[in-house]
């Protein structure tokens, strides 16, 4: 049943997209038996509006991040002339980009090119919601498949911007921005076709030479009005002496530049902050990492949609078009959530796009297919020890259980160098027969290596460790030194014990990971200590079991993002004796599932029928040959 007062997409499982899918299905059913849309169908007909029916009234295939964008964009028009609500919806402005965008030439055809009606839907809806005179979105999070024209719509919204959003102003900076010099270079040659092709229609043209505008290989400028678009790069890191205007992040899902991106980012709308009406475009396919600020910013906004009577983050738009699940793979006739250019080429596209996962999957990197074809955030690497959604699907507000009293497992990694400092509680319970954990993390984090500056750190490890801290899951070295201070690892230990009533079943900790901690707990032996050998062979069950209950959907966690960030960065290594986790890079802290695993190590047999501590009686024959056995037995006298 649909609360109308109050609609909470989150109380329907929405870590589940099937589940989320129908949960959008029977709110926007209930708002339309009650006529709540009769008048805005009447009165809007945009390209916008009529997408978001033909979304929810599934005449168009899509996924439950496209269907949050439409039930929001309907829901918004209901609300417009509302004192709570200070937004409008600009008919005229949507005429505007359109009729800009119809002059545009397509970067492979070079000529103008009818756009699709979800093509148009992304220029009303980023340029036609206003708050005043300015635009309503600051911040758009656009995410694609590959080859479906995210390069013609950039070019469109760069030009249109220079061009018609500029009129009138003088001394505006404008960007086009991607990761690495030569990825900006490619992008910039479709920027400069763009405007070479305007260049040539006598009304711009007319413009141009008046504003004395010239398209040059690093920017686009006018003399006369120092306007200026320019093509930068995340290495180059100038962005702090600009306040743009507008601006495209392109391929901002970069894995390999996960804490630059997330700098230059905030740089970007930090400086937009003192320019009226900017706008930022962060734009990108799904990359293998998603340790990704971009994916982090997809699911925040995400949950904001899901709340739809709290109306946060109003002002940033996700257009996001990936498919609900990996098996879709299998569902060629669902692909056009994240490839809605099918919708243009159909039949063509589609039985390339077979054959290409066909290929994928005889030589088993299928999993690329997913994740650039139809925009899935996941590993592609086959080592990753968790798939993405299996960790955000673990997530929740509510702990499943309460803690007081409960038994538990405690794991404890040791900071090496840069490394964090991590304590794990592990609490196994049962749910109709099945063994499910709770866990929960707490990290020390050290700021030696950087000279005791959390942001360096920051910036270096691509983790907001002082959001982290303020939830509760992290502190931050507090002596100058930047050292963590191993008592007080131990008194939040204790104290948490204490506080909660915890029954420790095992403290197990690495056994030649020595410190001040493990010997002030041999002293006081405050429960039961497990050194634990930090090998593939003594790791491999419970790395096992710890994988298994995330696929399964048994581990339930916090939502913490220092944890989250760990388990998304381990992977499998391991020899004939076993497996363990490990990291790739340097700057890749998993201190929090190395402590998760020791803790699993016993956590695994609480409702186990055997002890595995207790050492089996050995047979009084162990190691006998069959000899020996009948030459005692022959012999034997009394």
């Amino acid at each position: 049943m649909v609360d109308l007062e109050r609609i909470d997409l989150t109380q329907e499982d929405s870590t589940d997209n099937a589940n989320l899918s129908v949960a959008i299905d029977e709110a926007y059913l209930a708002r339309k038996n009650e006529s709540a849309y009769t008048a805005i169908f009447e009165r809007y007909r945009d390209p916008a509006t009529r997408y978001s029916f033909a979304i929810l009234e599934g005449d168009v295939v899509a996924g439950v991040d496209m269907k949050l964008s439409a039930f929001r964009h309907l829901q918004d028009l209901t609300r417009i002339g509302s004192e709570d609500f200070p937004y409008s919806y600009d008919l005229a402005k949507c005429h505007e980009v359109l009729n800009f965008a119809a002059l545009c030439p397509d970067p492979d055809a070079g000529k103008p090119l009818p756009l699709a009606l979800w093509q148009q839907a992304i220029l009303c809806w980023s340029q036609g919601w206003r708050k005043g005179d300015e635009r309503r979105f600051h911040r758009v999070i656009f995410s694609v498949a590959r080859t479906n024209g995210k390069t013609y719509l950039t070019c469109i919204l760069l030009a249109y911007q220079y061009i018609l959003g500029s009129s009138g102003r003088y001394n505006q900076d404008m960007a086009y921005i991607a990761p690495v010099t030569q990825q900006s270079k490619k992008g910039w040659r479709y920027v400069k076709l763009t405007f070479s092709r305007l260049m040539e229609l006598r009304a711009f043209a007319k413009l141009f030479v008046s504003q004395q505008t010239k398209a040059g290989e690093d920017v686009v400028k006018s003399k006369k009005t120092q306007n200026q678009l320019l093509r930068l790069s995340d290495e180059s890191g100038q962005f702090d002496s600009y306040h743009f205007s507008f601006a495209v992040h392109d391929e901002a899902g970069d894995d390999s530049r996960v804490g630059l991106i997330r700098e230059n980012n905030g740089k970007i709308t930090s400086g937009q902050v003192q320019t009226t009406d900017s706008q930022m475009w962060t734009i990108s396919t799904a990359y293998p990492d998603a340790t990704s600020s971009m994916y982090t910013d997809e699911k925040m906004v995400r949950e904001a949609m899901c709340k739809d009577f709290e109306r946060t983050l109003d002002d940033v738009l996700m257009l996001n078009f990936a498919q609900d699940s990996d098996d879709e793979v299998n569902t060629p006739d669902t692909w056009i959530k994240s490839n809605p250019i099918l919708g243009l080429k159909g039949d063509t596209m589609l039985a390339s796009m077979v054959a290409e996962r066909d290929t994928k999957k005889a030589d088993g990197t299928v999993s690329e297919f997913i994740n650039k074809n139809l925009n899935r955030w996941l590993s592609v690497k086959e080592n990753r020890y968790l798939n993405p959604h299996d960790i955000e699907a673990a997530q929740t507000d509510t702990p499943p259980i309460n803690i007081t009293g409960q038994p538990v497992y405690i794991g404890f990694d040791l900071s090496k160098l840069s490394d964090d400092t991590a304590v794990a509680f592990v609490y196994p319970y049962q749910v109709k027969g099945q063994t499910h954990y709770y866990i929960q993390q707490h990290s020390w984090i050290p700021t030696n290596k950087t000279g005791g500056n959390i942001a360096t750190k920051e910036k270096g490890d691509g983790i907001n460790y002082r959001q982290a801290q303020e939830l509760g899951f992290a502190t931050i070295a507090k002596n100058r030194w930047g050292y963590i201070d191993e008592d007080s690892v131990l008194d939040y230990l204790l104290d948490y014990v204490e506080t909660n009533q915890l029954q420790v079943r095992f403290f197990v900790f690495d056994r030649w990971g020595t410190s001040d901690v493990t010997d002030k707990l041999t002293e006081l032996e405050p429960f039961p200590l497990m050194p634990l050998k930090q090998t593939a062979d003594k790791l491999d069950k419970p790395t096992h079991e710890l994988q298994k209950a995330f696929r399964e959907g048994r581990v339930h966690t916090d939502k913490d993002p220092l944890l989250a960030y760990a388990l998304t960065n381990a992977v499998l290594v391991g020899s004939s004796a076993g497996i363990k986790v490990d990291k790739e890079r340097a700057t890749a802290k998993i201190d929090a599932v190395d402590a998760i695993v020791d803790a699993m190590s016993r956590a695994v047999y609480e409702f186990a029928d055997f002890d595995p501590d207790v050492e089996e009686p050995k047979s009084l024959f162990a190691g006998w040959t069959e000899d020996q056995k009948h030459d005692y037995f022959t012999n034997y006298s009394f």
